[in-house]
């Protein structure tokens, strides 16, 4: 079955807005150029009889990073104030700091920050984590740290026809209909690359004595569900604190309010680094026991009955 451009270049395809960003290759929720142009512009897609999937994490930081703001007013209270290092700095040798601010590392405000990582000998070994918050000091010492890891979903095949089409200003005549494409989702990644990363850096942050709220990773409610389905939905259930991953997941509003579609915090979950590397090694999720003798049985069966005709 088909999958869907749902939006592309921020809006639904072929609408003015639409247009007047894809002719700029050009991305509304961050103002800058469109991460998926090269790919093909769309920022969320759609299978049949299942939700939407965000698949270009630039369309999660919509009205000013408001993901990231809503995980900083949790950490450090209502009042924080979101800075970039420079308008730190400047404040602080201004003499206007106020205790409010809470620097940004990451897209949008100060740049990623590198972490440092074990690497083979005569090598260099390190890591991003794509938001780190800290509130400061009168000396722009840190004083809590708060790291932030956003993740969507890769595809697979491809919707190349369907931005082709779009880009060009035109209906995509496939012949699945009006943007349909053979496009999937690459749920694998969920196993081989964002549990993995989950856990890692969950257990790198559990090092640090400032980070007293654990780590936070944001992604689409999709990808949180496949997640929940590889690793079982067992997981107890923690206060924020050191050593806890701390789940936001969006989706998609139903209705569209004018011509832009808003996003809406479907799950808050917090867990353990330990319930989720637990459940990734000890996965309660299985296919029935034999279901690989069954199968290849089956087609084995299959045939020796082809063959006999």
């Amino acid at each position: 079955m088909p999958t869907k451009v749902l939006e592309f270049h921020g809006f639904k395809p072929l609408s003015q807005e639409s247009k007047m960003f894809a002719s700029r290759r050009w991305c509304p929720f961050v103002d800058d150029k469109c991460k998926k142009a090269r790919s093909g512009g769309a920022c969320a897609l759609k299978a049949p009889k299942s939700a939407p999937v965000i698949i270009c994490p630039n369309r999660l930081y919509g009205n000013q990073f408001e993901v990231i703001g809503r995980i900083a007013r949790q950490a450090f209270g209502d009042d924080c104030e979101l800075v970039t290092d420079l308008d730190a700095e400047a404040r602080r040798r201004n003499g206007t700091l106020s205790g409010r601010e809470v620097i940004v590392f990451g897209q949008g405000y100060s740049g990623e920050v590198g972490i440092k990582a074990p690497a083979a000998e005569g090598e260099s070994g390190s890591f991003k984590v794509d938001f780190l918050l800290t509130s400061i000091g009168p000396d722009l010492e840190p004083e809590a740290i708060v790291a932030v890891e956003v993740q969507t979903i890769d595809t697979t095949n491809s919707y190349k026809k369907a931005s082709t089409s779009y880009y060009a200003e035109q209906n995509h005549p496939s012949k699945w209909g009006e943007g349909g494409t053979n496009a999937g989702f690459n749920w694998e990644n969920v196993t081989k690359r964002i549990l993995p990363q989950i856990i890692y850096k969950g257990h790198a942050l559990r090092r640090e004595k400032l980070a007293r709220h654990g780590l936070f990773f944001v992604l689409p409610d999709p990808v949180l569900q496949k997640i929940r389905t590889r690793i079982g939905s067992s997981l107890l259930e923690y206060p924020k604190g050191p050593g806890t991953v701390t789940f936001h997941s969006y989706q998609l509003a139903d209705e569209w309010t004018e011509a832009e579609r808003p996003i809406e915090l479907v799950t808050e979950f917090t867990t353990t680094v330990e319930q989720i590397a637990f459940a990734f090694v000890s996965p309660q999720n299985l296919p029935p026991l034999g279901i690989y003798e069954d199968t290849i049985s089956a087609k084995l069966a299959a045939l020796s009955r082809k063959a006999t005709l």
